[in-house]
């Protein structure tokens, strides 16, 4: 098969979480399918000293002016949007050059602004989302829709059978997700008396007086290090609809490395999580103590459950089969 020409315009750059998962790793992957022209909106400023605003300021106008570009003059078979709502003379130069549309997105963005998000539907011509729960809600405005999960790199994240000195929790994210972990800030408190047990945080900032706390920057690297000085994987949320349309990567984060996670059970979360076989899904406070204890005290309990884990991702969560099911999708 002729390999095809493709435009990405993600989100976000390499370092925003859905444009490098959802998109580059894929189509990196499937580079005898397309090769493609990347063009990726610059979001946010991540340090606010002069040399980073002239950066940013060049990046944005740089990427900005090559996607307009693209559009305008490029002709492609297929262009692969991430979270972006296009303006509708972008759409039309797409639509009259015949490339084939495709949205792809992985949260509540219609809640941004659903006149946009309409205007994005009446365009594209198949819809890629991360759980179920948005694909229910996509139904109504395009029925070429396809759940592909979120993947995880099965290949470079390995369970590691190691047990650290102290019972340790992680929790990978950003700082837009952070403020998750204040709802169980009380369970921590609790626990402070009764489990000796550290906390590693990456991508977020916390502070608790009393209780060890970690904090790392993210990164790729710093990702996959995490993973294996932690005994348990969490991730609390709220049960509010931006929330349940969440896609639960950090789940399949923990899976990968033989994990057990502990989560709040909205969303994809109780899909994700089986409970009492792969973690522990938890509303209550009390739900979340009980949890922690019992992974705490049981190292035997957490290898099983972290095995089984594991075995789910690479069936159902890793690049090998998602991958395979975008590809099997674009090619419809």
């Amino acid at each position: 098969m002729k390999r095809r020409k493709a435009l990405l315009i993600t989100g976000g750059y390499r370092d925003q979480g859905g444009a490098r998962i959802r998109v580059l790793n894929h189509f990196d992957r499937m580079t005898g399918q397309f090769y493609y022209t990347w063009a990726p909106r610059i979001g946010i400023l991540k340090r606010d000293t002069f040399f980073e605003r002239v950066v940013f300021a060049f990046l944005k106008a740089w990427f900005t002016i090559k996607r307009n570009f693209c559009i305008l003059f490029v002709r492609y078979d297929l262009v692969y949007i991430q979270t972006m709502f296009l303006e509708k003379w972008q759409f039309e130069q797409l639509k009259q050059k015949g490339a084939i549309i495709c949205f792809d997105f992985d949260d509540a963005i219609y809640s941004y602004s659903k006149e946009e998000f309409e205007i994005v539907m009446q365009y594209v011509d198949k819809v890629i989302v991360a759980t179920p729960h948005l694909r229910d809600y996509i139904k109504p405005y395009n029925k070429a829709c396809r759940v592909v999960f979120s993947p995880v790199n099965t290949d470079i994240i390995l369970p590691l059978n190691r047990v650290q000195d102290v019972f340790t929790i992680g929790w990978i994210g950003s700082p837009w997700t952070a403020p998750y972990l204040k709802n169980i800030e009380p369970v921590f408190k609790k626990m402070s008396g009764k489990i000796p047990f550290k906390l590693l945080i990456v991508g977020g900032e916390m502070a608790l007086s009393g209780i060890d706390i970690e904090c790392i920057t993210w990164s790729e690297q710093a990702e996959v290090e995490a993973l294996g000085r932690i005994d348990i994987g969490i991730m609390p949320l709220s049960n509010d609809e931006w929330s349940r349309m969440k896609g639960g990567y950090k789940l399949y984060l923990y899976m990968a490395a033989g994990k057990p996670a502990v989560a709040s059970p909205y969303g994809i979360n109780a899909d994700i999580v089986i409970d009492g076989e792969t973690g522990f899904l938890a509303e209550t406070e009390k739900d979340w103590l009980s949890a922690f204890e019992k992974l705490q005290q049981d190292v035997a309990l957490r290898r099983e459950m972290g095995l089984k884990a594991r075995k789910i991702a690479e069936q159902k969560y890793s690049y090998n089969v998602c991958t395979k099911q975008l590809l099997e999708f674009l090619n419809e």
